[in-house]
């Protein structure tokens, strides 16, 4: 058949999406079978929500969109907390779903749900196609928004008399795959941020997701390296400066911003993964997103920079021209971590069986460093102690739920969608037993399709970090 679904498959390839994460449907099997033609790789789960995950983990690894197809009704609500997870990571995936045909709308047809209501709340785009014609706007508009000023999903919703018609021979032209356009910071503010980092006494910057999907790394290296600035990582944004480059200072920005008189934040919130904010009284704050109204959210900024995040690093690396970190703030901070490494260093090294967790991740450092490694952390006790812990040395190289819908079950289907995107990656998850529990059934996918990797599973038998909480409110015999 000649449809929509074989146009929609040539687009995603087009895009450099080869791969389409999905858990068959009745409503979707036009865009399963134009996958065929269009040589896009169909990866089927075992649950929506590990289609909708395997899509994130594939852009996280990537640092372009990731798509998935799901079934109409139950496999769409499947799929919605990996929608909203990639809303709040700022993760571009691009979730189509089938519908009923639209002369059933409203008669209580089979899945028949209001699917396009839900997605308006979680999406940077939402649409229902109704006409084929439509269709080339609707999907380079999703691309466009999903790349645009504040990052993150869309979604289409095709009915099913929609999607098995061909694409409409008049529909219009000129809607092809075009670069996002990216907007460099106002020079004034550029000159105000170089001062008064030049003035600044204990000056640090965090580095979070705004400047992964921006590609940034290059440009943070240049930045780094001229200016001998401190840069702490978070989130998408580990590994975009190596662990192991000399200005580079992890993934811990506790570490410096408590004692810094100016934090620089170039893509990252103040949210509860990033103290709200809240760091010492009178340090000044520099913010850089590509979004306005993110700037200055939930505190105040001395100097808000609305640009793209490569870009202005680029502008604050020929406004430093000739400036260099001070020394002696370099050294307080030097000072701190090997204090830090000082504390772990008992649990890096324990003995003791079972093993001690510090010492479970000191092995994973050891052996990831050997090899290519990506590394999907899933939620839990394990995972907060994996993303504080493991070294990413690459863009792409850690893949974390750190965010702050706290969800549980990534884990695998991002270790799956990283190793559709790089085969030759040696990838690793690291999972609590809780978390392992909600998508285990993904082992099955990953051995159907041949996509291999380690799964590493923090073992307590119980739901750790809500067994503390909760005994501690209400006492031992009553968990």
């Amino acid at each position: 058949m000649d449809t929509v679904g074989k146009w929609i498959a040539s687009y995603l390839k087009q895009r450099e999406i080869d791969t389409l994460f999905t858990l068959t449907g009745g409503h979707i099997f036009p865009l399963l079978d134009g996958s065929i033609d269009a040589n896009v790789r169909v990866v089927d789960t075992r649950h929506e929500q590990a289609a909708a995950f395997a899509a994130e983990g594939w852009a996280l690894r990537t640092g372009r969109p990731g798509a998935y197809v799901v079934t109409a009704g139950p496999g769409f609500l499947n799929a919605v907390s990996g929608l909203a997870h990639a809303s709040v990571t700022l993760s571009p995936t691009l979730c189509f779903t089938g519908a009923s045909p639209i002369a059933d709308d409203d008669k209580g047809a089979p899945q028949e749900l209001e699917q396009l209501r839900v997605a308006e709340v979680y999406t940077r785009y939402a649409k229902t196609v109704r006409r084929t014609d439509r269709i080339p706007q609707y999907m380079e508009a999703a691309f466009q928004h999903m790349l645009g000023p504040t990052p993150g999903p869309a979604f289409l919703e095709i009915p099913t008399d929609v999607l098995y018609k061909p694409l409409s021979a008049d529909a219009p032209v000129g809607f092809g795959p075009r670069p996002t356009p990216r907007s460099a910071g106002d020079p004034r503010d550029i000159e105000r941020a170089a001062a008064m980092l030049r003035e600044a006494e204990r000056p640090t910057v965090v580095v979070g997701g705004g400047a992964f999907w921006s590609g940034a790394a290059s440009a943070l290296a240049d930045f780094a390296e001229q200016t001998a600035l401190p840069i702490f990582t978070r989130n998408s944004a580990r590994g975009l400066l190596p662990d192991n480059h000399p200005q580079c200072y992890g993934g811990s920005p506790g570490l410096g911003v408590f004692k810094s008189d100016l934090v620089l934040v170039i893509g990252s919130r103040f949210n509860a993964t990033f103290y709200y904010g809240q760091f010492a009284e009178g340090t000044r704050v520099i913010q850089v997103d590509c979004n306005a109204a993110a700037l200055g959210d939930n505190r105040g900024i001395d100097v808000g920079i609305c640009g793209d995040a490569s870009l202005v690093l680029e502008q604050l690396t020929a406004a430093l021209a000739g400036y260099t970190a001070p020394s002696d703030w370099i050294a307080a901070l030097d000072a701190a971590v090997e204090k830090r490494k000082a504390k772990f260093a008992a649990g890096f090294h324990a003995a003791t069986t079972p093993i001690h967790p510090m010492r479970l991740l000191h092995e994973i450092n050891t052996f990831a460093a050997s090899v290519d490694a990506t590394i999907a952390i899933d939620g839990g006790d394990i995972g907060v102690a994996a993303a504080r812990h493991l070294q990413a040395n690459r863009p792409g190289s850690q893949l974390s739920n750190a965010s702050i819908l706290g969800s549980l079950g990534p884990g695998l289907p991002f270790a799956i969608g990283a190793k559709a995107a790089a085969p030759d990656d040696t990838v690793i998850c690291v999972t609590g037993d809780g978390a392992f529990g909600i998508g285990g059934m993904e082992i099955d996918t990953a051995i159907r399709l041949d996509l291999p990797f380690i799964c590493v599973i923090g073992n307590d038998q119980i739901w750790g970090m809500i067994e503390r909480s909760q005994s501690d409110l209400f006492g031992e015999d009553r968990l």
